[in-house]
């Protein structure tokens, strides 16, 4: 029978036993740290081959930068941060930037004022500059209205005695809720294309709210 170390050597024993399997599992975390750091950085390297080179040549056909018109957003004050500068009231109303808009600090408001109740809305003219015959624009805004229920039009119209334009509509919700409104145009004629939102039957006092308006092509 082996006999029992006395009581200091075993109590002394047993703090090195602890202190190394501190040491042990701190260095295992180290490590397990280090592994998934360059897991990390290897997972977010850019792709040089594969999609990224087909991307390259999808978006550079000519051997030149995509234009605004074809891969951005060609709306001036798409988001009415400041003001509604480069955007035109039409109808009996008073325009301003107020908040809260959809997903940022302020939106376009378009308060009607007239008699009776009116049409009113904003437009931006000459967005798409020389949109070619077969092309393909899609248009999007966010609405609400003060007072649930009103109709709104979002178009997209060419220039001309005759312009050809394309429009949807939607109903605003109760309460703060935006609404999305999308439309399409195919071009049948090489024209400029602006878009128009607008309200029908907005009473005075009443107002038609307007965010984060884009168009693309495709």
């Amino acid at each position: 029978m082996q006999p029992f170390p006395p009581r200091h050597l075993a109590t002394r024993k047993s703090r090195l036993d602890l202190t190394r399997n501190r040491d042990f599992m701190a260095q295992s975390l180290i490590l397990l740290s280090v592994v998934l750091i360059v897991g990390m950085v290897l997972a977010n390297l850019p792709d040089h081959t594969g999609s990224g080179s087909a991307h390259q040549g999808a978006s550079d056909p000519g051997g030149g930068s995509p234009g605004p018109t074809t891969f951005g957003n060609p709306i001036s004050n798409w988001s009415f941060e400041q003001n509604l500068a480069g955007w035109q009231v039409l109808g009996p109303a008073d325009g301003s930037s107020e908040p809260q808009g959809r997903t940022s600090g302020s939106c376009a408001s378009v308060r009607a004022r007239g008699p009776q109740p009116a049409r009113v809305g904003l437009a931006q003219y000459g967005v798409v500059r020389g949109a070619a015959k077969g092309s393909r624009y899609v248009a999007k805004a966010w609405v609400r209205s003060t007072g649930p229920g009103l109709k709104v039009t979002l178009r997209l119209v060419g220039t001309g005695a005759r312009p050809d334009s394309s429009q949807a509509v939607t109903t605003t919700l109760p309460g703060m809720v935006w609404r999305a409104v999308i439309v399409d145009h195919t071009v049948t004629a090489p024209t400029d294309l602006g878009v128009e939102i607008t309200a029908d039957g907005v009473a005075a006092g009443d107002a038609l709210l307007v965010d984060e308006v884009i168009v693309r092509q495709g």
